[in-house]
């Protein structure tokens, strides 16, 4: 009953090595495996490790090191690699001698989690440089704007204490609808905003709806410098072309007014002698009466245009130099086209003739025929000097100059005078249809520079036309804006590029006609400077572009 006992205790403790889940091996004083339990088999994939050496199958372990081992000098405990798994093994050297018990474990997932905790360690720590690293302000806020972190850069231009004060106060011009703006939004929310002289956009992100909001800055200035010194000379260039046009405007008529001068000159000389052979004749009192009639007529004629086309002209001045011949009146050649032009009729010469005696009548005749001229001459003047003070007026008007930057002004009044100012690209055959709605109240307003978005407008349109077509210009009041569409008969914008034409260097036009800023800075007038908006509908034959202002004070946005 004793010895059944213990052959059953023996067969147990024989088991134990197989029932152990981890590779269990006993090793002699040379090394070989004399014991291998199934764990060690199925790990190293060999059911006859019993009598191969040990550092064979764990070549990890070298002779030398196995030596120091089995004479408990070397290390109870290591670590190797098995194939694909990490191991374990710890050495058990008996108090009495003999050989060493082996006991593995799978250390393979605990193994690659700390490798991988290591590297994520690692990458936290180079995370954690960014900021700092990064040349540009970089700021994290909670929800309420406080400042919680500030990289160097921010801490430098915002001062050491930048930590724990609230954004929104730090920043200029910052408003709570920005902020409420920014936590709602998933997407970048950029401010500008011009700190210590410089220029910066803060982009404004809540990272996942998180309870923090991240600021990323970018110093702009030199980019704004550079985009403000290539805006002004896209404004010098269209300055350039607007004075040579205006220069050429002013040519005309000044030229006219000096040509027509001279002839009034030699026409009044005319005139004196006419009034002295006429001053020489006695006149009775109706004859004097139809004289002042006939200088009234010719005053009157000089200021109108010809109502009679040039084949009745013709033969008005027929018949009355046929008349003239049939009276014996002098050079009837030289005084038919004079009268004609004072609208005198053959009846008109007869009710004469028998007012004014034969003899006087040749020198009435003659003074009517020269008093004409110098009317029409003065009349020639006027108009000349009238337009060049349209034209002057126009240039004061489009440029505002020595008034206040915002001006109250109506928009059909800046229409108007950019359309005078550009007369010189508009007279080859630009037909200009107006549709100005009397609706349409002053508004607050940057003239000069809104009077430049419509220089560009109309300057791309009658380009676009190539100088031929219909200009159609309308206002119209829009809810809680004005509104004003520029619309030309030209072949229109590809629709792949519409969505282009707005920024900045982007043309359609040749190498060498356009900058590719025209728009651009139209674009800035009325969206940054007036709190406005601008669109385009284009296919081919109507290029529309719609521009709405807020009838509030520039820089506002409409209810």
């Amino acid at each position: 009953m004793i010895l059944g006992g213990r052959k059953r205790k023996l067969r147990e403790m024989a088991s134990l090595p197989d029932i152990n889940p981890g590779p269990v091996f006993r090793i002699d004083r040379k090394g070989t495996i004399v014991l291998a339990n199934r764990a060690a088999r199925t790990m190293f994939g060999d059911e006859g490790l019993v009598g191969k050496t040990w550092v064979d199958i764990c070549p990890d372990i070298s002779r030398e090191e196995w030596g120091r081992i089995w004479s408990g000098e070397g290390p109870t405990q290591c670590e190797v690699e098995i194939g694909n798994m990490c191991v374990s093994l710890t050495f058990i050297l008996p108090a009495t001698g003999g050989d060493v018990y082996v006991f593995g474990a799978d250390i393979t997932t605990r193994k690659r989690a700390e490798e991988e905790l290591a590297r994520q360690k690692v990458l936290l720590a180079e995370l954690a440089r960014f900021p700092e690293m990064n040349p540009g302000p970089v700021i994290r806020t909670d929800l309420g704007g406080n400042v919680i972190m500030g990289n160097a850069a921010a801490r430098q231009l915002f001062g050491e204490d930048v930590v724990g004060r609230c954004w929104k106060n730090i920043l200029p011009d910052f408003d709570d609808r920005t902020w409420s703006l920014i936590l709602a939004s998933p997407e970048p929310v950029p401010v500008e905003a011009c700190v210590l002289g410089r220029d910066f956009i803060f982009a404004h992100r809540r990272d996942g709806g998180g309870p923090f909001v991240f600021v990323f800055g970018a110093d702009v200035t030199v980019q704004k410098r550079t985009e403000k010194a290539l805006r002004q000379s896209e404004k010098m260039a269209t300055l350039g072309t607007l004075a040579a046009g205006v220069a050429h405007e002013l040519n005309n008529p000044a030229a006219a007014v000096v040509r027509t001068t001279g002839h009034l000159r030699d026409a009044i000389v005319r005139l004196e002698k006419a009034h002295i052979k006429l001053s020489s004749v006695n006149l009775s009192a109706a004859a004097r009466d139809l004289i002042d009639e006939l200088e009234e007529r010719a005053r009157k004629s000089s200021v109108r245009l010809d109502p009679l086309d040039p084949l009745s002209r013709a033969d008005a001045e027929a018949e009355i130099e046929e008349w003239l011949s049939g009276h014996d009146i002098p050079d009837p050649w030289n005084l038919a086209s004079p009268l004609a032009a004072t609208e005198i009729s053959p009846s008109d010469l007869d009710r004469m003739a028998g007012i004014i005696p034969g003899d006087a009548l040749s020198s009435v005749l003659e003074w009517t025929a020269v008093v004409f001229p110098v009317y029409i001459l003065l009349s020639d003047i006027g108009k000349g000097s009238a337009r060049i003070s349209e034209i002057v007026g126009a240039l004061k008007h489009y440029s505002y100059l020595g008034q206040a930057p915002v001006q109250r002004i109506r928009l059909q009044d800046g229409l108007e005078e950019t359309l005078v100012i550009m007369r010189f690209k508009l007279n080859k055959g630009v037909k200009i249809i107006r549709e100005y709605s009397p609706d349409v109240p002053p508004l607050e307003a940057f003239g000069s520079e809104l009077n430049q978005a419509w220089t560009n407008l109309i300057d791309n349109a009658v380009d676009a036309m190539n100088g031929k077509g219909e200009l159609r210009i309308r206002t119209r009041l829009g809810e809680h804006r004005a509104v004003v569409e520029i619309e030309d008969s030209g072949p229109g914008i590809p629709e792949a590029v519409q969505s282009r034409i707005f920024d900045p260097f982007f043309t359609t036009k040749e190498p060498g006609r356009g900058t590719g800023l025209g728009l651009s800075t139209t674009y800035s007038i009325i969206t940054e400077k007036h709190g406005g908006g601008i669109s385009v509908d284009s296919r081919p034959g109507r290029t529309r572009f719609t521009v709405w202002l807020p009838l509030t004070d520039p820089g506002s946005t409409p209810p």
